[in-house]
């Protein structure tokens, strides 16, 4: 793979931070255990400590003026295939260095949008990558990494392994990589540089604001941006350029309600929230739904809206009208993170139903519930809709966890599944059908990893009822994991 000749001089070491202190715990029972088998030979012996020792992050040697073993200054190892792009001179590197001999002559801007008689196939594609690593919070005295930069360096380790594949597959890439730091004006300042204006691919970045200004820059320049974190639908509007890889809120609410039709009739499904605004409003997309799969004519499906004082305080909940005898009570509920709303609703539920079946639909937030008692998640057959899964039964997340590990020396969080699935199937997609990709990509579903990636092009209401449907308002995955938990684990369920 052809690489960037730039450098992100606030980034450059921040992949040795990430390794380093992801095994430090792991490094400080070794030096504990080697001192004490220096120290156990006999009281009043006294011992020449070795002058390396062998850890699982490599070789320490001894210092004799501090009495400590430790990594050598002298840097032979290779250095990272991933270099970096200069982030200008707002940044604040952590390691004490000379530029200098990092500085390059500015590369010529060419048009990116050209290529091979206006095919949009080209040899070679230029991607950056725009993502909070945070660097400015490096605990530069202790060579600590903030907690907000972790899931993006895990974002970015992901990506890395896609990288390395792609280039197995015959891709050529030049990647620059740039620190946003969730910063509005640090973003706004990468985006007179080379690397973005000769780009042909943009990954990120992950906050709204920085967002909204890599897609007006996208849709001015015509270059393809994929935001590979943000859901919401206010980020930009009629911009073919722009592609969501995270589903919406109201793609999650559709695709469970699709999910409920399937196996339920219309007539089983209760739609339950607290009576307030953000909750009522997210009614509208089961409905809308019902409407689309049932027919016009249908009738509008049950709800149940709860005053929301009396939801929060564990009031009695009148919940005995909507459960069917002898039939599956189905309550679809799209409160999203009120984990004491919820847990009052399911224990009044369980109590509810007595001996008939009850199946309840909820929200991605509520795997993180930590009150709620498992044994409420099995008995009322949870399911629940979710952007990313892993299964680690299935023998390709296992090999991507001990590829991972044998290279990172951690175990992969989620982020890094997400780095890797976006990366991989991105940049495919960019070496099969060039610059071009994003018309075709509706049409390109792939099974990932951790998700799948359904594309649709999303036109507003409005240009809709014009039947102006070439006017596309933005790309959006569509595809949502839906959940059940049974036998005391979430498992997929579509």
């Amino acid at each position: 793979m052809k690489k960037s000749n730039s450098h992100l001089f606030e980034l450059k070491k921040v992949n040795r931070f990430f390794k380093n202190s992801l095994l430090l715990l792991l490094s400080f029972f070794v030096v504990v255990f080697a001192s004490s088998l220096l120290t156990s030979c006999g009281i009043g012996k006294t011992n020449t400590p070795a002058s390396e020792i062998v850890t699982p992050e490599g070789t320490k040697v001894y210092n004799p003026k501090t009495g400590r073993y430790e990594f050598p200054t002298e840097v032979t190892g290779k250095m990272d295939t991933v270099k970096w792009t200069d982030a200008g001179s707002s940044a604040n590197d952590p390691i004490d260095s000379d530029p200098s001999q990092y500085l390059e002559e500015e590369p010529e801007i060419i048009d990116p949008n050209s290529g091979n008689n206006g095919t949009g196939i080209l040899g070679t594609y230029n991607v950056a990558i725009m993502i909070p690593f945070n660097s400015d919070k490096v605990n530069t005295l202790e060579g600590g990494i903030h907690s907000s930069s972790m899931s993006t360096l895990h974002f970015y380790e992901g990506a890395k392994m896609a990288l390395d594949k792609l280039s197995k597959e015959g891709a050529n890439l030049n990647v620059s990589v740039m620190d946003t730091k969730r910063s509005e004006t640090e973003t706004t300042s990468f985006l007179n540089r080379s690397d973005l204006l000769n780009a042909h691919m943009i990954i990120g970045p992950y906050s709204s604001k920085p967002l909204e200004k890599v897609a007006d820059f996208a849709k001015v320049n015509k270059k393809t941006l994929i935001s590979p974190v943000n859901t919401s639908g206010k980020i930009t509007n009629e911009n073919p350029f722009y592609l969501q890889a995270n589903p919406s809120l109201q793609s999650h609410c559709e695709a469970i309600m699709k999910h409920a039709l399937n196996k339920y009739s219309a007539d089983q499904i209760v739609l339950v929230v607290r009576d307030k605004e953000a909750e009522v409003n997210r009614l509208q997309y089961f409905q809308d739904i019902h409407k689309l799969i049932s027919g016009t004519d249908a009738e509008p499906l049950k709800e149940y809206r709860i005053d929301p004082v009396v939801a929060q305080e564990f009031g009695e909940l009148e919940l005995l009208p909507y459960i069917k005898a002898n039939q599956t009570t189905v309550f679809i509920v799209p409160s999203y993170s009120n984990e004491t709303f919820v847990s009052n609703l399911m224990r009044q539920v369980e109590i509810a139903k007595g001996r008939n079946d009850v199946v309840m639909y909820g929200m991605p937030r509520w795997m993180e519930f930590e009150r709620i008692s498992f044994d409420y998640f099995e008995n009322l057959k949870l399911h629940v809709s979710s952007a990313n899964f892993v299964d680690k039964d299935d023998f390709k997340i296992k090999d991507f966890i001990t590829k991972f590990y044998e290279r990172y020396g951690a175990l992969p969080e989620e982020d890094a599944f997400k780095g890797y699935d976006l990366t991989l199937y991105s940049g495919r997609q960019l070496m099969k059908h060039g610059l071009n990709f994003k018309d075709v990509i509706d049409t390109e579903a792939e099974q990932m990893l951790s998700t799948k990636f359904e594309f649709e092009r999303l036109v507003t209401p409005e240009n809709a009822a014009k039947e102006r449907f070439d006017i596309i308002n933005f790309i959006e995955n569509k595809y949502v994991n839906i959940l059940m938990f049974e036998n005391y684990h979430f498992q997929k369920v579509n």
